[in-house]
């Protein structure tokens, strides 16, 4: 029995030191990574200290063209984006940027499906923030979606084993590492076709509202509120809705611009402008952000940080 306890611990040691082991060079692989869309979180997370920054799913990263931003404003820009992500993973990725610096201001593009509607895959979506092990309230986010985590989190490998095959083999260029992408934004360049348009699009409103979601957009808009503002961008012949009237609210109560644009007259029509129904081509998002400087300015103005904005009579 004695034997048998002894052996017990013996694997039980070499189980934690092989952990730890393998995760400090995981980790150390994956801080190294500079390709593809760890390549792309790496640079957000350490180096990005731009002036104006924006964040939301795959329609903030093909929708904002910094270069336009920066060229009116005369306030470096870069386009934060991350395809298939919401609001729990931008809080994150805000949150980890400002122990660096203070962005003078954040663009919010909101996306309904990822920041406010239920969805049953939420806490799938926790693994581009497990691997921020410089974030200091990593792990409160992550147990506030799922309490096991703080279980997992035990593991070194754990934060990076759904990433096992991007770090050791994935070094073929995406359009992550395009020379086309500018401070973060990724253009396209297909242009949508009525044979390929499966129909107007229409998000009904839906009672089934992730409270989760919801707490971390209005952390959000509280934490950030002389600073940020909020924006839906238009969808291909999406018709007039209500679904957004609480995040209106929400916004008003801080005093947070909101902008809805979701139906705008021109570029939610002109199929010339689209890559998909939901997402613009850059031809559509260099007219949404020419659209949005205006905007962009009078909050800028408004936070008085005019030192470096061009005037009107500049541009």
């Amino acid at each position: 029995m004695t034997r048998l306890i002894r052996n017990i611990l013996i694997l039980i040691v070499l189980v934690i030191v092989g952990d730890c082991l393998i995760g400090h060079a995981l980790q150390q692989a994956y801080r190294q990574t500079t390709n593809d869309k760890i390549g792309r979180l790496n640079y957000i997370c350490d180096s990005v200290n731009a002036e104006i920054i924006v964040l939301g799913s795959s329609r903030a990263l093909h929708h904002y063209v910094p270069r336009l931003i920066t060229d009116s404003t005369g306030l470096s820009c870069y386009n934060c984006g991350f395809e298939g992500e919401g609001i729990v993973f931008h809080y994150a990725l805000l949150r980890q940027l400002q122990q660096r610096y203070r962005p003078r201001l954040i663009i919010y593009e909101l996306t309904y499906d990822y920041d406010i509607q239920y969805l049953p895959w939420r806490p799938a979506k926790l693994t581009n923030i497990r691997p921020m092990s410089g974030l200091q309230c990593r792990d409160s986010i992550l147990c506030s979606v799922d309490p096991w985590e703080s279980v997992a989190m035990l593991s070194h490998i754990f934060p990076y084993n759904s990433k096992l095959f991007n770090i050791l083999f994935s070094q073929q260029p995406t359009e992550y590492d395009s020379p086309t992408v500018d401070n973060g934004y990724i253009p396209q360049f297909k242009v949508l076709s009525e044979d390929k348009f499966q129909g107007i699009y229409y998000l009904k409103h839906d009672e089934n509202i992730d409270s989760l979601k919801v707490g971390y957009l209005k952390k959000l808009i509280n934490e950030n509120r002389d600073r940020l503002m909020v924006v839906v961008s238009p969808r291909f012949r999406s018709p007039e809705d209500n679904i957004y009237g609480m995040v209106e609210q929400m916004c008003r109560n801080q005093q947070v611009p909101f902008y809805c644009t979701v139906t705008h007259p021109v570029i939610s029509r002109d199929i010339t402008l689209w890559e998909d129904d939901g997402h613009l081509n850059d031809k559509g998002a260099q007219a949404f952000t020419s659209y949005m400087i205006p905007f962009i300015k009078q909050k800028l103005l408004a936070n008085h940080d005019i030192n470096n904005i061009k005037t009107n009579e500049e541009n």
